[in-house]
């Protein structure tokens, strides 16, 4: 799965156009997931995996040699998890779509 394009326009705005690793000047090359986006991942995190929450975008040089810097553990995907699936019953009830 891929992030939706507002999501990618959203972090390429949030950053600026640039990667997101300090160090580095480059623009944005590609937004990548902070959790691998695999079969596992979008069944047990399927409101986070294609979130603006596991997004970052990075230059190509990053994306490949730096994005372990970005990673996010299991036990945070959790939380974000518990977050979005309370914030979308929150939604629902008040009519927002």
């Amino acid at each position: 799965m891929m992030f939706s394009q507002e999501t990618k326009r959203v972090i390429a705005e949030a950053q600026n156009g640039y990667c997101a690793n300090y160090k580095c000047f480059n623009k944005i090359h590609s937004i990548h997931h902070k959790l691998h986006d695999t079969k596992y991942n979008r069944e047990k995190f399927p409101c986070f995996i294609n979130s603006i929450f596991n997004a970052v975008g990075l230059c190509e040089s990053c994306h490949k040699n730096k994005q372990h810097l970005f990673r996010v553990t299991e036990k945070m995907a959790e939380i974000y998890e518990i977050f979005l699936e309370h914030l979308g019953r929150f939604g629902k009830l008040k009519g927002v779509k």
